[in-house]
């Protein structure tokens, strides 16, 4: 490092498990929000849910994370008297969950309105097959033809985007990690940046890139086991 005169690893690796925990949290809220909603969606289309759903979608998509959580901060002020931000490292693990479950929604609301819009359109393709209308007929139920039969082959579009989203949330928490003054990964970039620490910039970079390989090959093994069908073989 120019600025410290310490090696990158010293530097970067004490802000590697903030970045990971707040990412972490992030994705978990994009899964348990933006799958069982897209399915909610996909199975009751064109009803009044539905319609709610997909503007609820379309705004994450549209919301910047830096205006939402400035937003999120001004409510905090406004209502509580208190802005939840980052103020020391947190002694006990709920002290971490409380520290991350604002900012954590924040940037995963973004991810979840993806994750939802994928699974509808990913069921809507799969409950138009052959075959689920052959499970109708021969009396499967309603839940057993949606969970057992279409979701089970809906789930490789939803598990690529979540691999994705997953790699982009390590190096998308920039905004993030500024607002709510985080001191991860994604924010020593930015001042790094602004230092001129080419070494540290580099690094991150080359970090960023690792990850989002590792993960894209986690995401491509995780299909072998997902689908039957897929086999790879040396």
């Amino acid at each position: 490092s120019y600025v410290s005169e310490k090696p990158a690893i010293e530097e970067i690796a004490p802000r590697i498990p903030i970045t990971a925990k707040l990412a972490l949290m992030a994705l978990v809220f994009s899964i348990v929000f933006g799958v069982p909603l897209g399915i909610i969606s996909a199975v009751r289309q064109n009803t009044s849910l539905d319609y709610a759903l997909r503007v609820l979608s379309l705004s994450g998509l549209s919301l910047p994370s830096f205006w939402l959580g400035l937003m999120i901060l001004m409510f905090a002020v406004h209502y509580f008297g208190t802005i939840p931000i980052y103020t020391g490292e947190p002694m006990t693990f709920w002290e971490e969950v409380r520290l991350y479950s604002i900012p954590a929604p924040a940037v995963g609301f973004r991810s979840s309105a993806l994750v939802m819009r994928l699974t509808r359109s990913s069921m809507l393709e799969v409950l138009r097959q052959d075959y689920i209308r052959t499970a109708r007929a021969k009396g499967a139920t309603t839940r057993s033809v949606n969970y057992d039969h279409a979701l089970r082959n809906a789930v490789l579009p939803v598990v690529t985007i979540i691999g994705i989203e997953a790699a982009f949330l390590i190096g998308g928490l920039i905004v993030t990690e500024t607002v709510f003054n985080i001191p991860g990964v994604a924010r020593f970039l930015v001042e790094a940046i602004r230092w001129r620490d080419y070494p540290i910039v580099q690094n991150l970079v080359m970090l960023i890139a690792v990850i989002t390989v590792v993960v894209n090959f986690i995401v491509d093994m995780a299909y072998v086991v997902l689908d039957p069908r897929i086999k790879y073989e040396g």
